[in-house]
């Protein structure tokens, strides 16, 4: 299961987040600070897909933990862009665990990083 693309696609599919960072939605990469004009999305898995869900010995889930960030310069965009990405990622089945909320003085970017967990039965689960 390709999770990543899976988030990715549903971020697109929202108008207002496509709109608003197309182009900048990236997978493991965060830019550098001076690239950092218009909003960018960083999907991030923090760690490899858990085995769960257990029956007459055969896992039906995967438990998966996602973080995604959101860097601009304005603070209310990376706030309304974090919130629809909770909209989009609950709809997907993740929770919203803990975050970060930081502004940098320096390069003057507002960075919200979420972290999500959801449980996604398998794909080959009717082939076992």
């Amino acid at each position: 299961m390709d999770v990543l693309g899976m988030i990715y696609d549903a971020l697109m599919a929202d108008p207002s987040i496509k709109e608003t960072a197309n182009g900048r939605i990236k997978f493991y990469e965060f830019p550098e600070t001076g690239e950092v004009k218009a909003p960018f999305i960083i999907i991030d898995p923090l760690d490899v897909p858990l085995p769960q869900g257990f029956a007459d010995d055969t896992w039906l889930t995967y438990d998966y933990l996602i973080q995604i960030d959101v860097w601009s310069k304005k603070r209310t965009t990376t706030r309304e862009l974090s919130g629809k990405i909770r909209h989009v990622m609950w709809k997907l089945g993740f929770s919203q665990g803990s975050g970060v909320d930081e502004w940098d003085k320096g390069t003057g970017i507002f960075r919200d990083a979420r972290r999500y967990r959801g449980k996604l039965y398998r794909d080959d689960l009717y082939t076992l």
